[in-house]
């Protein structure tokens, strides 16, 4: 029996270097090669050279909406794991750990539609704290009335809605369970109720009253109550995994020992960035059309307000034509709220939308100028009566009388009076 044996002779032309062993090929420029299996040399070496000499994952993975982002490591996981993990250097823990990132970004992705469940319930809960303050304020005025067929069914509720008072600032949750009683309370006197004209809005009441509960036991059994909270958490690592991958199928091409193995590779590269290109073109396209989406949204939000703004401005006490609505949108704790101009006073102002009414949102006073004041009188001269206030209090030469109503020396209450008829210095001392 007789051995097989192969003799090689390698020049090497350039800088670059290589070695071979009867598998593995880089693209080079050889001299002379001499052996038995010539044949078998030069059929590898015609499938290398139509081979690159390295290959790189490219495009990005970042810049992508979350939706779209989820569905990308998605298309990238599933052409990854249709080859050979070995030949890829791909371990199982690997791929695993990359593939439950993929889940939770879905998962949370689904569970973002929390978002709108919530943008609904407070506008029914705007919707209900307006028909509790129109039921209560119709009890409550009408207790006074001079007429009798409306005063004394007033007066047999009211006791009743004071039982509710400030309802409308609970919790969410208990707000809906006292509306149910006060519900049932009124229920056991539909007369007095229609003799005020209520039957409409108590009805309202109801049905708004249900579908808040409705709209939160489904935000309740789509709630994740484990894992992470956004995908603005799990999007970073789950790109760190890609990454990950990426760099053992690009080793894994410059390792390969066969021409078919990588082929494979760059087949597959070469498919990672086809999705990767078409994603990011999606992903432009997109843009185009959230402009178009911003666009219809203004139009739609002008057909919304413009017409209210006639009631606004006869309640606020502004001219017909004066309050306009600017097109700015912004949302404070799930509400939207949409931004006024007065063209009289050239002022902004944020209004929103309260049972189907347009109401500007009461801003809080701020805390600068708060403190209070002491009045210490400057040391009198001999003879001097003090100087008169911006009042008229006190009196010039002594014992004149001032102008004003009042002289500063008889001023018990010492409320913004200078007891001594003259000017002094103010010390502000601010609140602790």
């Amino acid at each position: 029996m007789h051995e097989k044996v192969y003799f090689y002779a390698v020049f090497v032309i350039g800088p670059e270097k290589m070695m071979f062993d009867g598998h593995l090929l880089q693209k080079q420029t050889f001299g002379v090669a001499i052996g038995a299996n010539l044949k078998d040399y030069q059929d590898m070496k015609k499938a290398n050279d139509t081979l690159p000499r390295y290959v790189r994952v490219t495009g990005t993975i970042t810049a992508h909406t979350s939706a779209m982002h989820g569905e990308l490591h998605q298309q990238l996981y599933s052409l990854v794991t249709a080859q050979d993990r070995q030949k890829l250097h791909l371990t199982d823990e690997l791929l695993k750990a990359w593939n439950d990132l993929i889940a939770q970004e879905v998962e949370l992705n689904n569970a973002q539609q929390d978002t709108e469940l919530t943008a609904k319930m407070q506008q029914l809960d705007d919707d209900r704290d307006a028909l509790l303050s129109q039921l209560f304020s119709t009890v409550r005025n009408n207790r006074r009335s001079p007429v009798k067929a409306l005063r004394e069914p007033a007066e047999r509720l009211v006791k009743l809605v004071n039982s509710y008072k400030g309802i409308q600032t609970e919790v969410l949750m208990a707000e809906s369970l006292h509306v149910n009683g006060l519900l049932m309370d009124l229920a056991k006197q539909p007369t007095d109720t229609a003799a005020l004209g209520l039957t409409a809005v108590i009805a309202m009441l109801k049905t708004t009253n249900e579908e808040f509960e409705e709209l939160e036991l489904k935000r309740i059994d789509g709630t994740d109550k484990s894992g992470p909270t956004s995908t603005k958490a799990v999007r970073p690592l789950t790109d760190e995994k890609f990454y990950e991958v990426r760099g053992n199928v690009e080793a894994a091409f410059y390792y390969a020992t066969t021409a078919t193995d990588k082929q494979m590779i760059a087949t597959l590269v070469d498919n990672l960035n086809a999705v990767l290109a078409r994603y990011a073109t999606s992903r432009k396209s997109s843009k185009a059309q959230q402009d178009i989406a911003k666009q219809m949204e203004l139009e739609s939000n002008h057909k919304r307000i413009d017409p209210l703004l006639p009631a606004l401005a006869a309640k606020t006490g502004h001219a017909a034509g004066d309050l306009s609505f600017t097109g700015r949108t912004q949302s404070v704790k799930k509400e939207t709220r949409y931004e006024v101009l007065a063209a009289s006073t050239g002022k902004k102002q944020w209004a929103r939308l309260v049972g189907g009414e347009l109401v500007f949102v009461k801003t809080k006073p701020s805390a600068k100028g708060s403190g209070s004041a002491t009045l210490k009188p400057k040391d009198k001269k001999p003879g001097d009566g003090g100087s008169p206030g911006k009042g008229g209090d006190g009196g010039k030469g002594g014992d004149a009388p001032g102008k004003g109503k009042d002289t500063g020396g008889d001023d018990a209450s010492g409320k913004g009076k200078n007891p001594d008829g003259g000017q002094g210095d103010v010390t502000v001392t601010p609140k602790a």
